[in-house]
């Protein structure tokens, strides 16, 4: 593993550098679909190509451009062109409209360009029919991918030496599955250093195939094509993500990573009772609630080890364990604070807790956000005077400094005074045998103000009802936690993420009567 000195050192080159250097040393193929593939070489000299083009039609260095992030090779194209320009990229949900997804957003952002295919297909994993569109939607140019016959790439390369790697350089929507979406803005170097620090801790290498079922308008979706370019593996971006198709492309492909949330790898092994062919090196999960039965679920059922993560839009990587970790280690906890992170676990009072004790988890590095987009006053509440971000999330540290999340500081509900959290009911529905996924959300109550619900999706062939649920509950919860209400659910309403969306699930409960 490299020495975090010599991190340092490699978080300071660009995106482009390491593109031109595995370019340069890796022969195999970077991306990859059913019908098509490109190595690195082929990336870089598209993506030289690309920026060229799109500097001509007027993108220069800061100007922020509205990208359609569909999950699919162009995409990932267009990021690296408009990283090599210095130009903002503003990553937006392919489900809707580039512009649409702007004016959703509440933000103030206003791109000096649009690039979009909407008009030609409303497939969030489409490619092709890009186009070019200015600040009043009107169409530039269609942009193309080809490389000319004589390719020079010294106009990219001037581009590149006027962008630092702490310019602002991409825009990242929050899910707002607790609150309000934000703008989190980003530089190259976060991206970066979240892919050096944690790569080599997962031995990552030329050999492996990673999968692309994450959005690329979310940052895990943009982390995994980062740290692939570091660790100089290959990216298969299947047509479809459903559980089924996935599990066959597994093995067809010889799939030995997956980055997922919880919800989606345990929909993975709904469909499988273990793999007959191809295994997993290793399953990545972040981005949700998770139990350490469910960590063992996976491993067992997909033949893998489980690398529970801990990140967000605001900071990348804040948490891991290593492969080389005990199951029990890896699967009960999100790993220790990355080499090149600060942890520090606060009080209400702002002082560290003791071992064992929650606190409000706080981090420090090179992977926190620049800050919120033309948001000043938001950026101050997330980051003090000591330069620490303040997560919002709840947890402890155990004596082995692995750390473990407990809930949400806004994730909290206060029944008779007494503050429940939401986060800790979730984990003790999901350890009830037949629950696949749990949600609890806040419902007012005239007499103790608010109570808790909750919403359970069983898993296929289950057989569960309220009553003998909240019997369970009653062996892991103490009673005024017991949710007064659980309704059954098919699948939840999620998030584009992939995260459950809490304010669908709330309005479930509307004009229930939860007694």
């Amino acid at each position: 593993m490299k020495s975090v000195e010599e991190k340092k050192k490699e978080i300071e080159k660009s995106l482009y550098s390491f593109l031109k250097e595995r370019s340069e040393n890796v022969s195999e193929r970077y991306l990859f679909n059913e019908t098509h593939s490109i190595t690195y070489q082929q990336a870089a000299d598209i993506s030289e190509a690309l920026a060229i083009r799109l500097h001509a039609f007027g993108i220069n260095k800061g100007d922020p451009v509205a990208v359609r992030a569909t999950r699919s090779i162009d995409t990932v194209m267009l990021f690296f062109a408009l990283q090599i320009i210095g130009a903002v990229a503003v990553m937006t949900d392919a489900h809707i409209g580039v512009r649409d997804a702007i004016r959703m957003s509440g933000t103030n952002i206003v791109p000096a360009f649009y690039i979009t295919n909407e008009n030609a297909f409303m497939d969030i994993s489409a490619s092709g029919n890009w186009v070019l569109k200015n600040k009043k939607f009107l169409t530039v140019c269609p942009v193309t991918f080809d490389v000319p016959e004589h390719h020079d790439d010294s106009a990219a390369k001037a581009l590149a030496e006027q962008t630092s790697v702490n310019d602002p350089s991409l825009v990242i929507f929050t899910s707002g599955s607790t609150g309000n979406s934000k703008a989190v803005t980003l530089c190259q170097r976060n991206v970066i250093a979240n892919s050096v620090d944690g790569s080599d801790m997962f031995g990552e290498s030329h050999s492996d195939t990673n999968v692309l079922v994450l959005p690329l308008h979310h940052i895990f979706g943009i982390a995994l094509v980062v740290c692939a370019l570091i660790s100089g593996h290959d990216v298969y971006i299947p047509q479809k993500t459903d559980p089924q198709y996935v599990l066959r492309a597994i093995d067809k492909y010889k799939i030995s990573i997956i980055y997922g949330v919880p919800t989606y790898v345990l929909s993975l092994c709904e469909f499988c009772d273990g793999l007959n062919g191809f295994s997993p090196r290793f399953v990545l999960i972040a981005g949700g609630p998770s139990t350490p039965e469910q960590a063992h679920e996976i491993e067992r059922k997909l033949h893998t080890r489980v690398i529970p993560v801990y990140g967000m839009s605001e900071y990348v990587g804040i948490s891991t364990c290593s492969y080389d970790d005990d199951s029990d280690t890896r699967c009960r906890g999100v790993g220790a604070f990355y080499p090149l992170n600060e942890g520090f676990i606060l009080d209400d009072n702002g002082k560290e807790t003791d071992i064992g004790k929650e606190g409000e988890i706080c981090v420090r590095g090179p992977v926190m956000m620049l800050g919120y987009y033309g948001n000043e006053e938001e950026t101050r509440k997330a980051i003090d005077s000591e330069g620490r971000l303040h997560t919002g999330d709840l947890g402890y540290v155990d004596a082995r400094g692995i750390l473990h999340i407990t809930g949400r500081k806004k994730d909290i509900i206060i029944r008779g005074g007494e503050n429940l959290s939401a986060g800790k009911i979730e984990k003790a529905l999901m350890s009830v045998g037949g629950v696949l996924h749990g949600a609890v959300v806040a419902k007012k109550d005239s007499v103790y103000g608010e109570v808790p619900v909750a919403a359970v999706v069983l898993r296929r062939g289950a057989r569960l009802n309220e009553k003998e649920l909240k019997n369970a509950l009653s062996e892991k919860l103490l009673p005024i936690e017991i949710p007064e209400k659980i309704i059954f659910l098919s699948e939840f309403p999620l998030k584009s993420t992939g995260k459950a969306d809490k304010a669908a699930i709330s309005a479930l409960f509307d004009g229930e009567n939860v007694k």
